[in-house]
């Protein structure tokens, strides 16, 4: 059992982190003299298959995507005009078959309730929204987030879509600005995350409690995500469980492919690393 609760997740945290990127844009733009006709354009995670397969693999939002705009589904795009502020989702245009096999497809004005935005279009319509909406003159400016996550060594990927080449991009603008955005933490995310943080060690106490020798690493493993899933809610972890007995603890990422939390456990050393998303 468990005293925790899944809390709701707000769509105005978005909308303030909105805010707070146009907040920190506009006079780093205006310091060296660039207009703030302009849009920030994001693309969302896109669905995947696995390898040649029709099974869709669960879904995990693209983390900066996600810090703008809280949108759950793959494929879409998100903008937001710089100088007015004003947000636009484009969402896929579903084929009617969806339908019969993953459910209802919502209108547009479904998505703009849901994630609080001030318009929704097709992405098909990315080329003539943004032209109709960009207030300056010449080719419509569009800021893509590109830059290098320090700790994997992997670039961020620039929104892309057909007929980008009608707007002016830059790529070096964004990637610094909303990475530091997202290191100071309003009162919303800190809520969020004090959260992940007491459903991930009130499973990590459950573990200890109920291991017992004889118990696969899976097992912990097990005991972990169930917890954190039944009564958090939490459907993703942050990374793979790392649920290593014996020498296994010497391993800093125990638990991948080639060592998947398999060995039984005896008394002694056990290190139990997991962490929940939100």
């Amino acid at each position: 059992m468990s005293s925790l609760s899944p809390p709701p997740v707000p769509m105005e945290l978005h909308a303030v982190n909105r805010r707070k990127l146009c907040d920190s844009l506009r006079p780093h733009l205006s310091s060296s003299d660039r207009p703030l006709d302009g849009f920030v354009l994001l693309q969302g995670g896109e669905e995947k298959n696995r390898y040649c397969t029709d099974h869709a693999e669960l879904f995990r939002q693209e983390s900066y995507f996600a810090y703008l705009f809280g949108v759950r589904e793959p494929d879409f795009y998100g903008a937001i005009d710089i100088g007015s502020g004003k947000s636009i989702l484009f969402i896929p245009r579903l084929p009617d078959d969806y339908a019969v096999w993953l459910g209802e497809i919502k209108p547009l004005s479904h998505f703009k309730e849901t994630y609080m935005v001030d318009m929704v279009y097709y992405v098909d319509e990315i080329i003539q929204v943004l032209s109709e909406q960009f207030k300056g003159s010449g080719k419509p400016l569009l800021y893509l987030l590109h830059g290098l996550n320090t700790d994997s060594g992997n670039l961020s990927k620039p929104a892309s879509f057909e007929g980008i080449e009608k707007f002016e991009t830059d790529l070096t603008t964004l990637h610094p600005i909303l990475a530091e955005c997202r290191v100071i933490k309003s009162s919303l995310e800190l809520q969020l995350l004090q959260f992940a943080n007491d459903i991930s060690s009130e499973a990590h106490v459950e573990v200890m409690r109920k291991v017992t020798p004889g118990m696969k690493e899976y097992q912990m493993e097990s005991m972990f995500l169930h917890h954190t899933y039944m009564y958090g809610g939490c459907r993703h972890c942050s990374y793979t469980c790392i649920c290593a007995t014996g020498d296994n603890s010497a391993v800093l990422h125990y638990g991948h492919a080639a060592a998947p939390n398999d060995r039984e456990a005896h008394r002694g050393i056990e290190r139990c690393g997991t962490g929940e998303e939100d």
